[in-house]
């Protein structure tokens, strides 16, 4: 009989191995909006551009909305925003004006209260809802707030009604990313590089589309340009890292992260990223130096990270490093997660199995169709002579869809164990079924070779 194939498993609820990192991809999450765009030339010509009337899809002005127009533009000229948004607010001509409350909005924006800025645009699109500027400003506020479903449905309207710039392209891209539209995403962010070919944000968003539509390369090759033209901006930098990590090129990936870590520059979550890499690569003392590093700031490291390091190191076994990590980690109320990984790691140590044993126990309790817990349990009891309570565990965690391939996995090796390779079968089949590559397929054509032989 073959030893058991190394099939790769989800070792812990955080991440599935290394190469799926938190989010700092991004599960479709597209990159945040730098403020560099928000000043970004580009963008302030398409912006303040939107202070012009445009007759054949605007409200019609009146002698005297277009004289209290020329005087907040004198105001603005002398760099008098403050006194310009009160001379606007406070003229008894906008409430029933949708000319001048857009510009009103224009100036909340201007300002930085979004919320007026998004109140002031919506009441001028009430007055004239077909506002072709007042959509495409109400958008970019959406989208300074945060709420990309409401700036999608504006920035729609918007190209509908004949806007084609290239902020407005670009925006769509991003709300499309979001809602993972990745071939929609990519065509709106190149519609905006006809217009704005020079705006960095949108050669990022071109990349994050190339890299789920599986052109990875391509997407590297993008954002070396981007980083080029961006280089203090690490997260174009954490993307690319990510990408690489996705190419199988863990060494390349430590390359694009370590310049923007020797600058500072990188978020803690990103700098543990690091640390894993180096750990991986068998660079220990890299590892801890970054590791520190992480946790030097104010800002500590998000759970989610600590979590895919703890990970790593498990299964390196440095245990010294674990036991740090658990330390720098450590919360007044643990979560459950977080819990969980301690049971592991008290159990996988040897450190105190009995007490680890116990910590799964009692998550069980809280919730007893957890798979992840069910798993570390069962696979305790699998190694402490207690067979048939682990596969009543791994039963149970094979009813969890997020661990159902691991289950039969682990069923698999509990059957094999005790010579019980019709079993050991069904329990590969069933894996198959839900992942069917080609070391599980070889490994299934040994073991039916092994019962026959044994029949």
């Amino acid at each position: 009989m073959k030893p058991f194939p190394n099939i790769r498993v989800n070792p812990c609820s955080s991440a599935v191995l290394f190469l799926v990192t938190t989010s700092l991809v991004f599960a479709a999450e597209p990159l945040p909006l730098s403020t560099s765009y928000w000043k970004d030339p580009a963008f302030l010509r398409s912006f303040n551009g939107s202070y012009r009337i445009e007759a054949r899809i605007e409200p019609s002005v009146t002698t005297e909305e277009r004289g209290l127009l020329v005087e907040i533009q004198t105001l603005m000229a002398a760099g008098k925003r403050n006194a310009a948004l009160e001379r606007l607010s406070t003229s008894p001509l906008t409430k029933n004006s949708a000319a001048l409350t857009f510009n009103l909005g224009n100036l909340h924006f201007e300002t930085g209260d979004i919320e007026k800025a998004i109140e002031a645009y919506q009441s001028a699109l009430n007055a004239y809802p077909s506002f072709r500027r007042a959509h495409q400003n109400l958008a970019l506020a959406l989208v300074r707030g945060n709420k990309l479903p409401e700036a999608l449905t504006h920035l729609t309207e918007a190209i509908r009604l004949g806007d084609s710039s290239g902020s407005t392209y670009g925006l769509l891209g991003y709300c499309r990313l979001a809602r993972e539209e990745y071939a929609s995403a990519l065509q709106a962010y190149r519609l905006a590089q006809v217009t704005e070919p020079d705006v960095p944000e949108w050669s990022a968003g071109i990349a994050q589309c190339l890299q789920y539509l599986d052109q990875k390369q391509e997407a590297v090759a993008l954002l070396d340009e981007v980083i080029r033209k961006r280089p203090l901006e690490s997260s174009y930098s954490v993307l690319q890292a990510n990408i690489l990590l996705e190419l199988s090129n863990p060494e390349a990936a430590v390359k694009a992260l370590e310049l923007p870590h020797r600058l500072g520059l990188l978020d803690p979550d990103a700098t543990l990223l690091l640390a894993d890499l180096h750990l991986r690569a068998d660079r220990s003392e890299a590892a801890a130096k970054t590791v520190a590093a992480a946790f030097s700031g104010e800002k500590k490291p998000g759970e989610p990270a600590i979590l895919r390091i703890i990970s790593t190191a498990s299964s390196q076994s440095d245990w010294p490093l674990v036991k740090d990590l658990f330390e720098k980690a450590k919360q007044e109320k643990p979560t459950r997660p977080l819990r969980l990984a301690t049971a592991r790691y008290l159990i996988a140590s040897g450190e105190n199995p009995a007490a680890g044993a116990e910590e799964l126990a009692k998550l069980l309790q809280e919730d007893p169709t957890d798979g992840q817990t069910l798993l570390a349990l069962a696979k305790h009891q699998a190694t402490s002579g207690q067979p048939d309570s682990a596969q009543l565990l791994l039963e149970r965690a094979a009813t969890d869809p997020a661990t159902a391939y691991e289950a039969h996995i682990e069923l698999a090796r509990l059957h094999v164990s005790q010579s019980r390779y019709a079993d050991a079968l069904k329990a590969i089949d069933s894996a198959l079924a839900l992942n069917p590559t080609e070391d599980l397929r070889t490994y299934r054509e040994a073991l039916h070779n092994t019962l026959s032989a044994s029949e």
